[in-house]
């Protein structure tokens, strides 16, 4: 269906057409007269086009395809957006094409023998496949540095990328081929009311619950694992230990990365599984199922389902599901994911997933796409409107750092939204500190993310034999074989990188 509104606009005058679109062709001569971000793209590579063809005619009628996926109240948020747009774009008319999440990719794959969507999401695990088989147009030349420097410039950097070298983030010959249609830290979060009663009950002390209330630092992995011992010898009895656990499951990534280890190298060259870190790692989560009995070895129920239920008191969060809970009315709380107290290189670090908006290498309209791709990523009512509804936080740092706003006590745009909702922000400013300064909080900043560990290769199978190999090893009934089984897996491992690089035409010599 195509939400058109020319009926209205015949109705309004030509001369406040004209003058509107005067104001966003000087505004945006403006931006550009102060100078591109990516300075070596000024000519144009294969994936560039001239700035010039950014530029919307205000005597033209542009139509144009938006592909999405989302639940039946995003697609209705973003449908009020885009009507907002069109309203204020008069000559910009947006078809929207949602599709179900699950088969998202596989209907958008199959359109590249056809006609593509203009604009469309595409996630993060896809973006090096997709900029490497040239599938989608460079929006270089269609940004100035004041225009994207309101953004997370990590986000900036997870969606840079130069072909010829194959290097991901901002460097020399870099292009710029995404915006974030959204930033996702996945981090802890606790009921505080279930905390609140074991204090009462005296099955908590004091300064634990204070070290879960902090949110400027981040729990050790054994006051964790004390923390989750106490909450499952309180809780568990009720719930006869087999409907509770303090926590459903525990993210692998953000214990490897708590840890200072990785799956691999900084190049994405080389398996890292067998380091000491690693195993460490899977020795304490491990140690969570079998030796505490905190996780579950297995479950059939979804992790949010039983935080819900209050089946556990711990759960992973990120800022999507805000509004899930705010309807339930959980009283929860973010926390910083535990780091590994005896490592002095650890430091409490998470995962960050995301969303970026891409525009098809083969539109025939990249002025009105870009517009839009910048209404949704960079427009300040847009995202307000977003955060109002907890759809997602800020993509504009500045926004999501605002004391008065965001960040308010009292402000009722936040309504939906934990008290302590600048973890979210901390976690993106990835060790940055910004969040602290905002704040005018003190001390080191401690507390960080990083994008998704398949973002860094280019094909993921690794990352899903790893999965398997590391349910098996979750299965041991003896926790001294796990080096062992991970040092027998490295091989594989190491054959599932090189296949990953060997697709982009990468040796690892």
């Amino acid at each position: 269906m195509w939400y058109d509104n020319n009926e209205k606009r015949k109705k309004e005058s030509k001369m406040k057409k004209l003058l509107n679109f005067l104001l966003v062709f000087l505004l945006s001569s403006a931006l550009f007269a102060g100078g591109c971000f990516f300075t070596k793209n000024e000519q144009g590579g294969d994936d560039n086009i001239e700035k010039e063809a950014f530029e919307l005619d205000p005597n033209k009628e542009y139509y144009i395809e938006f592909m999405m996926w989302g639940a039946a109240d995003e697609v209705d948020n973003y449908t009020a957006l885009v009507d907002s747009f069109m309203d204020e774009y008069e000559n910009i008319t947006v078809n929207i094409t949602p599709a179900d999440s699950a088969q998202y990719m596989s209907i958008l794959t199959g359109k590249l023998s056809g006609k593509m969507p203009d604009l469309f999401y595409l996630p993060e695990y896809e973006f090096r496949p997709w900029v490497d088989a040239g599938r989608l147009l460079s929006v270089t030349n269609g940004f100035t540095e004041e225009e994207y420097a309101g953004l997370w410039s990590t986000a900036v950097d997870w969606y840079s990328y130069n072909r010829a070298t194959k290097q991901l983030g901002i460097s020399e010959g870099s292009d710029l081929y995404c915006l974030p249609k959204d930033i996702g830290p996945w981090t802890l979060m606790y009921n505080a009311d279930m905390a609140a009663e074991m204090v009462e009950k005296g099955r908590l002390t004091e300064a634990e619950a204070a070290l879960l209330a902090d949110s400027d630092k981040a729990l050790t992995w054994k006051q964790f694992t004390d923390i989750c011992v106490k909450v499952q010898n309180y809780f568990g009895v009720e719930k006869k230990n087999d409907k509770f656990y303090a926590v459903p499951y525990y993210e692998l990534s953000s214990a490897i990365w708590s840890n200072n280890a990785d799956y691999f190298d900084e190049g994405a060259m080389n398996s890292a599984i067998t380091s000491d870190e690693f195993v460490e790692t899977a020795e304490w989560l491990w140690d969570l199922m079998w030796t505490y009995g905190v996780v579950p070895k297995s479950t059939g129920d979804t992790a949010q389902n039983m935080f819900l239920a209050e089946n556990c008191m711990f759960c992973w969060v990120g800022p999507y599901l805000t509004p899930m809970y705010a309807q339930q009315k959980m009283n929860y709380r973010l926390m910083p994911v535990p780091y590994n107290g005896d490592n002095p290189a650890a430091k409490s670090t998470t995962w960050i997933g995301t969303l970026g908006l891409a525009v098809s290498k083969t539109t025939e309209q990249p002025a009105a796409a870009l517009a839009l791709m910048k209404y949704l990523s960079l427009n300040e009512k847009a995202q307000k409107d977003f955060y109002t509804r907890g759809q997602l936080m800020p993509n504009l740092k500045s926004m999501a750092l605002d004391t008065e706003t965001f960040l308010s006590e009292d402000d009722p745009s936040v309504a939906l939204w934990p008290d302590n909702r600048y973890v979210y922000c901390d976690i993106v400013d990835g060790f940055g500190g910004d969040t602290k300064e905002a704040l005018g909080k003190e001390g080191a900043d401690v507390i960080g993310g990083r994008v998704r560990p398949h973002y860094y290769t280019f094909e993921n199978s690794w990352l899903t034999a790893l999965g398997t190999e590391m349910a098996n090893i979750y299965a041991l009934k003896d926790r001294s074989l796990i080096r062992g089984r991970l040092e027998a897996f490295d091989a594989t491992m190491q054959a599932y990188l090189d296949r990953s690089n060997a697709s982009a035409g990468i040796t690892n010599k």
